[in-house]
This record gives C-alpha cells, structure tokens and sequence, in this order.
C-alpha cells in the first residue's frame, strides 16, 4: 500500500493531536510545555511547507519544514499517531523521497529529538541523519534532546 502524502489540512491537526504517540506528547511537552494540538498548529503556521502522511482519508503523521537561512539549512519536525506503527513498511519505503524534497530547497536538515524517544532518533539514523551532540537541559522540562544533521550529498 503506498501511503499519500498531501498538503496539511486543518481537520488533519485535530486528528493527529488526538491520535497522537505517547512518546511524541511527552517530547512536545519536555520541549515547550505545549499541548499536541497547538504545537501541531505552530508547526503548520510557522513552516514553509507542511504536509500530512495518510492512509486513505486517515491521518497517520504531520511534518514540515522551515528553512531558516535560504540555500544553507532548514529545521524539520514530524509527529505521528499511533496508527502509523501500522503502516511503518510503507511509511519507511516513501520516507526517503520527502527527505531529499525538503533538502531540494536546503542542503542541510536539523532536527533536535527528545533522547527518550528511541523510534525518532532510530528512523533519523536510518535516513541517514548525522549525531551532533546532546543538549543536556533543553526545553520546558530541561531534559536531554539529542541534535542531529543531515546534509544533502555533493553532485560528482
């Protein structure tokens, strides 16, 4: 089954803040203390580009991207629902093409992750995405968020 990846629509925030993993309501909150529908409403007004993972007409994920200096690096998020758990082959066989989209317009990506969430720092490993170092008191809750890059491969 091939997922579809389209443009995020407000109904989509609703269902994903609802829906939404454990492990990613305890990131937003140890970040900035936020429930998951205003952060998720944060990330759709503050990208340049938001999009929604769907199976169907069902939401599974949210991600954007905000490029943050124009041919150099971007910050990139994502967060997801429980029912993406269901559909990871898939997710994991399209995940690559959106990544190179987002780094089309920046060659650089940097995302920073709570280090107690060990699937979003394991799929950031397998895209590819670079350690740079732990923030040992980071955010609202001044806990451990583990920065990482990921840096778009030079033309030969």
């Amino acid at each position: 089954m091939r997922l579809l990846v389209r443009r995020t629509i407000i109904p989509d925030i609703a269902h994903v803040a609802a829906h939404m993993r454990p492990e990613d309501i305890a990131e937003i909150k140890a970040g900035s203390d936020e429930e998951p529908m205003r952060a998720l409403m944060h990330g759709y007004l503050v990208s340049d580009e938001c999009y929604t993972i769907a199976a169907g007409h069902e939401p599974l994920g949210i991600f954007g991207f905000k490029v943050i200096e124009k041919g150099v690096y971007a910050s990139v998020w994502m967060l997801g629902t429980t029912a993406l758990v269901r559909h990871r082959g898939a997710f994991l066989r399209q995940c690559s093409e959106w990544v190179e989209h987002m780094q089309d317009h920046s060659p650089l990506l940097y995302i920073i992750v709570d280090q107690r969430n060990d699937v979003h720092i394991a799929w950031l490993k397998w895209m590819g995405f670079k350690f740079v170092r732990v923030i040992p008191d980071h955010g609202h809750e001044r806990r451990p968020f583990v920065e990482f890059v990921r840096t778009k491969p030079c033309a030969e």
